[in-house]
C-alpha cells in the first residue's frame, strides 16, 4: 500500500483492520463467520484532511474504548454510502445508512460500524481542530443519517462523489484547497437547522459555524450573518455576548490563526504572505502586521522564517 495515495485490495480482515488504522485511527474489523471476504482501499491526504474510497463485503468495525488514546488524532469522520447499508452506533444513538445518505461520527469517543451487505463508500477524516467552534455542534449529531439530496448535503455529498472517483489526485497544493471547501462543506451541512427547532444556544453555534465557513469572504460582517439566518444584527450580538464572544473580534482571531497555519505549512512556502492573508479575506497588509503582533507577539515574516 502506497503512502500518501495508497491503493489496496484486501482479502482478508485483518489487512483492512491494518490498513483503516494506519489511514485514521486505530480500530478492530471482524466479518461474519461464513462466507468470502473482499475490500478494496484507496486513500490520500489532501493537507491535514485524510479522504478514503472504501469497499467491503459485510464487516463490522469496531472502535472501543481499548482503541481510544489520548495519543490519536482527534478526527470527525464523515461518510457518503455510494451503495449497500450500513448501521452505525455512537453516543447512544444508532442509524441506518443506505446509499446517497451521510454520516458523522468521531474518533475521540467509542463507535460501532456494522455493514449488512456490500459497501461502497467515502470516508473523510477531518481534524477536530479545523472545525473550530462548530465542532461540539457536530459532535452532537453523530450517528444521524442526513439524506445526500437536498440543500447543502446535496453539494457535500457530490464533492464527496468526486473526491471518492479520483482519490489519486487529491495530493499537493490542490488538495489542500479542496480540503478547506470540504471542511466549510461539512461545517454547513452538519450544523444547518431550522430556526424554529433550535434552541439559542444551537442558533450562537451555527451562527459561527456559518462565519467559520466564509471567513474567506472580505465582505463578512454581523449584518450578513444575521440576515443569513433571518435575525436581528442585535439579536446576533445579543446571542454571542451571553456566550462571551465578540463578533469581530471572534472573526479578526480566527483568521489570523488559520493565516499562521498556512505560514509554517511548506505547501505554501511559494505564495506570499498578502496571497495568504487575502485567502482568509485579510487585505491590508499594514493592519495584518499590527494584528499578528497583537495576536502572537510576531510579524508574519517572523512567524513565516521560524516556521512555528
Amino acid at each position: 500500500m502506497r503512502v500518501g495515495a495508497a491503493s489496496a485490495l484486501l482479502d482478508d480482515p485483518q489487512e483492512l483492520q491494518k490498513a483503516a488504522s494506519s489511514i485514521f485511527v486505530p480500530l478492530r474489523v471482524g466479518v461474519p463467520a461464513e462466507g468470502r471476504f473482499e475490500a478494496g482501499v484507496d486513500s490520500a491526504r489532501m493537507g491535514s484532511v485524510v479522504v478514503a474510497r472504501i469497499t467491503s463485503t459485510p464487516a463490522m468495525v469496531n472502535r472501543d474504548a481499548r482503541c481510544v488514546t489520548s495519543t490519536d488524532t482527534e478526527l470527525l469522520k464523515v461518510t457518503l454510502h455510494l451503495s449497500g447499508s450500513m448501521i452505525v452506533i455512537q453516543d447512544g444513538r444508532q442509524c441506518r445508512v443506505r446509499p446517497g445518505d451521510l454520516v458523522a461520527y468521531e474518533t475521540s469517543r467509542p463507535y460501532r460500524l456494522i455493514g449488512t451487505d456490500v459497501c461502497d463508500i467515502v470516508v473523510a477524516g477531518v481534524p477536530r481542530a479545523m472545525l473550530g467552534p462548530s465542532a461540539d455542534l457536530i459532535g452532537r449529531r453523530t450517528a444521524v443519517a442526513l439524506p445526500g439530496d437536498r440543500g447543502v448535503q446535496a453539494v457535500i455529498a457530490a464533492f464527496l462523489y468526486g473526491l471518492g472517483r479520483d482519490v489519486d489526485a487529491l495530493s499537493g497544493l490542490n488538495g489542500l484547497r479542496l480540503s478547506d471547501a470540504l471542511v466549510s462543506l461539512i461545517i454547513s451541512a452538519f450544523t444547518d437547522t431550522t430556526p424554529e427547532r433550535a434552541d439559542t444556544g444551537d442558533l450562537a453555534g451555527r451562527l459561527l459555524a456559518y462565519a467559520a465557513a466564509n471567513l474567506s469572504d472580505p465582505g463578512l460582517c454581523a449584518e450578513k450573518v444575521a440576515r443569513r439566518h433571518g435575525i436581528s444584527t442585535r439579536y446576533l450580538h445579543k446571542l454571542l455576548r451571553d456566550r462571551g464572544i465578540s463578533f469581530g473580534a471572534w472573526v479578526r482571531r480566527e483568521r489570523l490563526h488559520r493565516i499562521r497555519r498556512d505560514l509554517t505549512d511548506p505547501a505554501f512556502a511559494n505564495r506570499t504572505i498578502a496571497a495568504i492573508a487575502a485567502r482568509w479575506g485579510m487585505t491590508e497588509p499594514g493592519h495584518l502586521s499590527r494584528a499578528f503582533r497583537g495576536e502572537f507577539g510576531r510579524t508574519p515574516l517572523e512567524i513565516r522564517r521560524t516556521g512555528s
